[in-house]
C-alpha cells in the first residue's frame, strides 16, 4: 500500500513553530515589569535631582521653564 501524495505531504510536513507575537511568556512579563520599574526610578531620580539643584541654586529659577514646571509639580505633590 502506498499513500497518496497529499497524505505523504501531511505526514512529513515540518511542525510549525508557535507565533512569537501571539504569546507572552513569563520572561517577557518579568522584563516588561523590570523596564517599567527602571523607568519610574529614573523619573523619580531626575525630579529629585532637579528639585535639589533648584533648591541649592535659586539663581537658576526662571532660566528653563520646563524645569520650573517640574519643580512646581513636585512641590505640589508632596
Amino acid at each position: 500500500m502506498t499513500a497518496s501524495t497529499h497524505e505523504t505531504d501531511t505526514l512529513h510536513a515540518p511542525a510549525r513553530a508557535p507565533r512569537r507575537d501571539a504569546e507572552v511568556t513569563d520572561l517577557d512579563l518579568v522584563r516588561a515589569t523590570r523596564a517599567a520599574s527602571t523607568r519610574e526610578r529614573r523619573r523619580a531620580a531626575r525630579s529629585r535631582d532637579l528639585t535639589a539643584l533648584l533648591h541649592s541654586r535659586p539663581d537658576l529659577s526662571g532660566v528653563h521653564a520646563p524645569a520650573d514646571f517640574a519643580v512646581d509639580g513636585v512641590r505640589w505633590c508632596v
